[in-house]
């Protein structure tokens, strides 16, 4: 089949799908329906979300969570399809909405974190949730404990998210010297592989980017460094197990990284480009060693 025949087949596709989803009856309340006239993908969903939130009743919506769940996840769920500038208006008009509704914003920063932010979810974007936890943290009608989480990960987030500089931070390392790991290296690649000791998929995930001899080529090429850093104190424990990791690697304990980067779990792999800009982030050992074999 002709390759241009079939993109304007996914095209037609996308737009009719994207009509019916606007349109179904089914919906917790109404949703936008995009005129006729606006023809491409982008500018209908542009439209969609920016009429998204119209005939919903905010004040009465929140009476059944689940199905505001639901309406907030098909509302995520256009955010791919639209431009970024409209995506995040669409947020900021939502967010500005809940101002007042302190409870309900909590549960949509929530479901938020659930939906766009951990590792289960369908559409991940750090830059889309930043919004959400900035809300929560600047509202002072929500418990200050609960703020100080949301502000935590605002100040993560906004100094940790792709195409920034990689922060620096203060570790140990396996010797026992504290170091400063800086992005700042001859290195076109480098690896931050954020794990644990202790958890077996860190080990497994280790032993695999060890294993990989396109890997250990670029590392004695000076092409690419491995950075393997452990969240936490440098304890006898640690310095142990570090005595493990290969020779070629830079390894280290620190107990500020994860207020720094964002790791919510491990084993979690950043890898930062020749601008020592973060090119990639929060990605599993497959995807690594994927774009390992393609450089």
């Amino acid at each position: 089949m002709d390759k241009r025949f079939l993109a304007l087949i996914l095209f037609i596709v996308s737009c009719a799908g994207l009509t019916a989803s606007a349109q179904q009856t089914a919906t917790y309340f109404p949703y936008p329906i995009v005129p006729d006239s606006i023809s491409t993908l982008q500018a209908r969903t542009d439209y969609l979300l920016e009429h998204f939130w119209d005939f919903c009743d905010f004040k009465k919506a929140f009476s059944s969570r689940q199905k505001m769940a639901g309406a907030f996840k098909d509302y995520l769920s256009f955010m791919p399809h639209a431009s970024a500038r409209q995506a995040h208006r669409s947020v900021a008009k939502l967010l500005k909405s809940l101002d007042k509704q302190p409870d309900d914003l909590l549960f949509l920063a929530r479901k938020a974190e659930e939906y766009i932010h951990s590792d289960t979810s369908d559409i991940y974007s750090d830059e889309l949730y930043l919004p959400f936890a900035v809300a929560v943290s600047s509202n002072k009608r929500i418990e200050k404990a609960i703020r100080d989480r949301y502000t935590l990960q605002a100040r993560i987030l906004s100094g940790s998210q792709t195409g920034m500089p990689a922060p620096s931070f203060a570790y140990t390392d396996r010797s026992g010297m504290n170091a400063i790991f800086s992005p700042d290296s001859t290195a076109e690649v480098t690896i931050l592989f954020f794990n644990d000791p202790d958890c077996m998929d860190c080990t497994i995930a280790r032993s695999r980017l060890n294993a990989d001899i396109r890997a250990s080529n670029f590392i004695k090429e000076g092409v690419m460094r491995v950075v393997a850093i452990t969240p936490g104190e440098a304890d006898e424990n640690w310095k142990q197990m570090a005595e493990s990791y290969p020779e070629s690697w830079i390894v280290g304990a620190s107990s500020e990284v994860d207020e720094i980067y964002d790791i919510p779990t491990t084993p979690t792999f950043y890898v930062i480009d020749d601008e020592h800009k973060i090119a990639l982030k929060r990605i599993d050992i497959n995807t690594l060693l994927n774009l390992i074999s393609r450089l």
